[in-house]
């Protein structure tokens, strides 16, 4: 059969035409999928672990407590040695405090997330500072007892918790979640962080306390460790989901814990002075934007065993 030339053209035009088109697309620049365009998060953890000399418990109990965490953290979020930091007893004074904030402010930005566990000791005042409520103190690292808290505060020994909010709105990370594991829980405003005069507005932020309004933090029953930092480790190796899920269950599981341990204690000091704060202990979780509902807990695989 006899092909006409006006056809032909027309037949051989067009996989020159197809040609032509994929070299255009070629030469356009590709859309980056949805997960490119989202600036990645980095995990930043910062332990703080305080148990001072004139305290009943040993000083290793901090230690305990926070490395137990980190640890935990670190396997469950993938964080290198080189993401994670520790402040503990003698390292954790208000100058190395002050230090490791400002080495924190140089270092992290918005595509950073920073989670703090401290466990350290805290009491009231009265004391206002600066118009700030700051009713509560975190009893940093001192050698001695200092003679009243005001002048722990006056000297910088100690630092009140909105001073301590202040240091964080230094550091200029996307994120901020602040676990505090404390035995003086009630004074914690709820709002410390999104509330405070120089907070960030636009940064996410959430604030987990180990007890609520009137509780003490108590301690597991063989009082290796914080009972709070105990359950919250088992649940960041345990429960899938979200972090808000890891959480809850480890405030759960500290609520129930803290039932035996409590009625121990009564027990115990039947014929002693009576304990100021109740030992029943729920912790309580603020947070307003949501953001422990976002963080997923990726599924920890379990080494081979070559089997």
């Amino acid at each position: 059969m006899k092909i006409s030339r006006p056809f032909r053209r027309r037949l051989f035009a067009l996989p020159l035409a197809s040609c032509l088109l994929v070299s255009a697309a070629l030469l356009l620049p590709m859309p980056k999928p949805a997960s490119a365009q989202t600036p990645l998060i980095e995990n930043t953890l910062l332990g703080i672990g305080i148990c001072p000399p004139w305290h009943p418990q040993s000083v290793e109990v901090c230690r305990n407590s926070v490395e137990t965490v980190l640890d935990a953290f670190s396997a469950r979020l993938d964080i290198s040695a080189a993401g994670r930091r520790m402040m503990l007893n003698e390292g954790a004074s208000a100058a190395n405090l002050k230090k490791t904030v400002m080495e924190l402010a140089n270092t992290l930005g918005p595509s950073d997330r920073l989670i703090i566990y401290a466990n350290l000791p805290s009491t009231s005042t009265d004391q206002t500072d600066a118009g700030e409520n700051s009713r509560q103190i975190l009893q940093l690292w001192a050698d001695h007892e200092p003679e009243t808290t005001q002048i722990a505060i006056e000297t910088g020994t100690w630092v009140s918790a909105p001073a301590f909010a202040a240091m964080l709105h230094t550091v200029p990370a996307g994120e901020v979640i602040l676990i505090l594991d404390t035995n003086n829980s009630d004074t914690i405003d709820a709002e410390l962080l999104e509330k405070h005069a120089t907070n960030l507005d636009e940064r996410p932020e959430a604030l987990v306390t180990s007890a609520g309004a009137g509780q003490k933090a108590n301690f597991s029953a063989d009082r290796t460790i914080a009972l709070f930092a105990k359950h919250l480790a088992v649940a960041l190796e345990a429960v899938d989901g979200t972090l808000a899920d890891v959480i809850q269950t480890a405030s759960a599981g500290t609520r129930q814990a803290a039932i035996p341990i409590c009625i121990s204690l009564k027990e115990n000091q039947s014929d002693g002075p009576k304990e100021e704060k109740n030992c029943t202990q729920v912790p309580e979780i603020h947070d307003p934007a949501g953001i422990l509902g976002t963080i997923a807990m990726p599924v920890i695989v379990a080494a081979s065993n070559g089997n």
